[in-house]
C-alpha cells in the first residue's frame, strides 16, 4: 500500500462551509496498491470538526460512465450524492460493513461523522482528470455541508446552488434498495 496523495486544509478551504476555519490537517489520504483485486483505493478521513462542518472529501462528478463502488471499512460517514442535473441530493447515512454503488450521473462527497477515522475502500482505478472537480470548485463545494448540529448531521444549503432541492436523507439499505 502506498500513500497517492492527501488532501491538506489549505486545499480544501474553497469547499469549507467557513474557509477561515481551523482543523485536523490533513483532511484526508488516499492509498493506492492495496493487493487486492477488487478494491483499488484506500481512503482515510480525518476526526474533528472545521467549525462545526465534518471533515469531508473535496466531491467530485465521473467523466467515465461507469459505476463506483464504495465499502465502508470502519467508522460511520454521510455519502452526500448530488445529480449532475441538479435534480435530486441524497444523503445516505452509512457504518461499517455498508457497500454503495454510485452511478455516473451522480457527484459525490463522504463525510466523517465518527469519532474515529472513516475507512473507505473502492474500485475506482481511472484516474481523475480536473474535469472531475471543476463543477465542484466553481460552486465552492456540493450543493450541501454537513454541520453537527445538537450532536446531530445536519445540512446547511450552499448558496452557490440556487435550484437545488432539498435533501432526502437516506440509510445505506433504503438507497441500494433505489437503485433497483
Amino acid at each position: 500500500m502506498k500513500l497517492a496523495f492527501k488532501r491538506t486544509l489549505a486545499e480544501m478551504k474553497e469547499v469549507l462551509l467557513d474557509p477561515e476555519a481551523m482543523g485536523p490537517d490533513p483532511v484526508y489520504e488516499v492509498f493506492t496498491d492495496l493487493g487486492d483485486h477488487f478494491w483499488v483505493n484506500k481512503t482515510i478521513l480525518a476526526t474533528g470538526r472545521y467549525g462545526k462542518e465534518y471533515p469531508k472529501t473535496f466531491g467530485h462528478y465521473h467523466n467515465h460512465d461507469v459505476d463506483e463502488v464504495y465499502y465502508v471499512f470502519e467508522g460511520e460517514g454521510v455519502l452526500l450524492l448530488q445529480k449532475r442535473d441538479a435534480s435530486e441530493v441524497l444523503l445516505v447515512r452509512a457504518k461499517t460493513g455498508d457497500r454503495l454503488v454510485i452511478q455516473p450521473e451522480w457527484g459525490h462527497s463522504w463525510s466523517n461523522i465518527g469519532d474515529k477515522p472513516l475507512v473507505l475502500l473502492d474500485n475506482w482505478s481511472t484516474p481523475h482528470s480536473p474535469t472531475d472537480y471543476a463543477k465542484i470548485e466553481k460552486m465552492a463545494g456540493m450543493a450541501y455541508y454537513l454541520i453537527e448540529e445538537d450532536g446531530e448531521p445536519t445540512a446547511v444549503a450552499d448558496k452557490n446552488y440556487p435550484k437545488m432541492p432539498k435533501p432526502v436523507w437516506v440509510t445505506s439499505a433504503d438507497y441500494q434498495t433505489r437503485l433497483g
